[in-house]
């Protein structure tokens, strides 16, 4: 999925440790029990959780609670609406941070900060293509730790790489999960046509919608699909939706041509009973979209994460530009590159967080000890 621009070494470390981090979360209370196929994927790897009625529920509203709660049990306190600005360093190694005129010292400082989708001056200057785009991240993803790192001598690695993701609300800047693709949902266009494989990787499938007339594209579920997501409910009540009792009636308030929709609908439903996609070549098959009403969401692209960040080693160590490590200072998620290459898989950065999160958690205290 990453092209190859990846460094090999630290997708070893993510794909053979990924297990391990789904069983580790088990441990604080966060099981990942439902399987599922997102986009780029050959085969279903998407590990989501459900909530007590067995539906789908946000990966990332399930585990931050849980995160925090374990890290409180463990007596960790937080200092929330503090800007970090700057590392300390004492005889060459890291050994804090300051926040306004605060330093916190500790013995090894771990940089967790994220991305910086969110800063669009830093997004432009190495995509000046992104102009005007929407971005899906917290407006906290501003690339803090990477300026940090960096003015102290860290490397950085696939700065340039930067996805956008292929369903996103330009309205609300709201990220349509890709599971609703994985689990059966369709793309049209504005004529009413699919145009493309759904779950094809997220650079394709956006460059195939930014090329339909207006740059668009209608993301369609049935209501099997919102029946067993309770994300999907979600999205109906922020009003994200339009809706149909029958295809007609959604290809009315979608303001396409009905029956051009109505053909979709049954060469695509005709599709799932075949098991292939002859058209588009679609190899993720769910249930088919046959039960009304129907729901559509308008999506384009929208800027939603870097692949580029600090350059790490498999220990999390963060390197210097002569490959050398930075004694004290680690990073792991998003703040890093060179994990993901040139694209993202869905769902790799949960994998990312966990795996390298822990790996630096294990090794700072090493470190420190």
């Amino acid at each position: 999925g990453g092209k190859n621009l990846n460094d090999h070494a630290l997708v070893e470390v993510l794909a053979n440790e990924a297990k391990n981090g789904i069983e580790w979360l088990k441990t604080i209370d966060a099981n990942l029990s439902q399987v599922g196929s997102f986009g780029g994927a050959s085969v279903k790897r998407i590990h989501k959780p459900v909530n007590d009625e067995g539906k789908t529920v946000a990966v990332g509203s399930y585990l931050v609670p849980k995160l925090t709660k374990a890290a409180e049990d463990k007596g960790v306190q937080f200092v929330m609406e503090t800007a970090a600005t700057e590392l300390v360093v004492t005889d060459g190694k890291v050994t804090g941070v300051k926040a306004g005129d605060t330093t916190y010292t500790g013995k090894a400082v771990i940089l967790a900060t994220g991305g910086f989708a969110a800063n669009t001056e830093m997004v432009l200057k190495y995509k000046p293509s992104y102009e005007g785009f929407v971005c899906t991240n917290a407006p906290g993803m501003t690339g803090d730790g990477i300026v940090m790192a960096t003015a102290i001598g860290a490397d950085t690695v696939d700065m340039e790489q930067i996805q956008i993701h292929p369903t996103v609300s330009q309205e609300t800047s709201a990220l349509i999960t890709e599971g609703l693709r994985g689990d059966g949902a369709i793309l049209v266009n504005s004529e009413g046509k699919r145009f493309f494989d759904e779950v094809g990787t997220r650079d394709a499938v956006s460059a195939a919608e930014v090329a339909q007339p207006g740059g668009f594209a209608w993301l369609i579920v049935d209501n099997k699909m919102v029946e067993a997501s309770s994300v999907i409910a979600g999205y109906i009540k922020q009003g994200l939706t339009v809706e149909g009792a029958d295809v007609e009636a959604l290809a009315a308030a979608m303001g396409v041509d009905g029956a051009a929709l109505v053909e979709t609908m049954d060469k695509w439903n005709a599709c799932v009973e075949a098991g292939k996609d002859e058209e588009f070549g679609r190899t993720s098959f769910a249930n088919k979209l046959d039960e009304g009403p129907y729901y559509a969401i308008k999506v384009a692209p929208g800027v939603h994460h870097t692949m580029g960040g600090l350059k790490i080693n498999t220990n999390t160590e963060v390197l210097d530009a002569s490959g050398n490590v930075i004694p004290g200072l680690y990073a792991a998620g998003e703040v890093t590159g060179g994990v993901h290459g040139a694209n993202r898989l869905g769902g790799n950065a949960v994998a990312d967080i966990i795996v390298f999160g822990r790996i630096a958690g294990q090794q700072a205290a090493a470190y420190a000890n």
